[in-house]
């Protein structure tokens, strides 16, 4: 899929734990097309894949691409696949969105783009913006984190109790978290590590 001739988005060829596009350390999308859909169902893929995302990011999301959902070309019965969205949508909390075609898929993952750092503008500008309660503070705080949004922020705070506790963590305790993965835990270790170093140097 190509997004950088059309909406000007810089693409970068990575690993990923989990996902075909990462948007800001904290999206995840997968994409299929109604056949991988189907095919994901049968084998086993599918949920596989839902619970690994949901283990490294704190957003997730699928993009199913197509208009023949119901009859996608192999042998599986309408039902199955209904199944499978509201087990996703339920079990997994994780959305699913469609498009007819690649261009539409560029769009949804522009849209994504676009919002997604315009909010997280207006939650990391320090002027104007102060968070009025206790807790607030405290989560505010904590996505200053790698890879910590909202949602997994709140799952810190309520896990340890405190921010203190958050930043003296071992990646041992980190990986405790619900959908806190070992590469997340490491990478919060190693900021307040490299921190530390930083601050001992001086």
């Amino acid at each position: 899929m190509i997004l950088t001739n059309k909406y000007c988005i810089l693409i970068e060829k990575a690993m990923l734990p989990a996902g075909d596009y990462v948007i800001g350390d904290e999206i995840v999308v997968e994409r299929k097309t109604t056949i991988d859909f189907a095919q994901s169902i049968i084998d086993g893929r599918l949920f596989h894949q839902a619970k690994k995302m949901n283990e490294f990011f704190d957003s997730v999301l699928f993009i199913v691409e197509g208009n023949n959902l119901y009859n996608p070309g192999i042998k599986i019965h309408p039902n199955a696949i209904k199944g499978a969205l509201a087990s996703i949508a339920l079990r997994w909390h994780t959305p699913v969105l469609f498009s007819n075609d690649i261009e539409e898929s560029a769009l949804i993952l522009w849209l994504i783009t676009n919002q997604h750092y315009e909010i997280k503008q207006e939650l990391t500008c320090r002027h104007g913006y102060r968070p009025k309660t206790y807790r607030r503070r405290q989560l505010y705080i904590l996505q200053g984190l790698p890879q910590v949004g909202p949602k997994l922020a709140n799952k810190l705070l309520d896990y340890f109790g405190s921010v203190e506790k958050v930043f003296t963590a071992a990646e041992e305790e980190l990986v405790k978290v619900d959908n806190l993965g070992r590469k997340k835990a490491q990478k919060i270790r190693m900021l307040i590590r490299e921190q530390r170093t930083k601050y001992e140097s001086e």
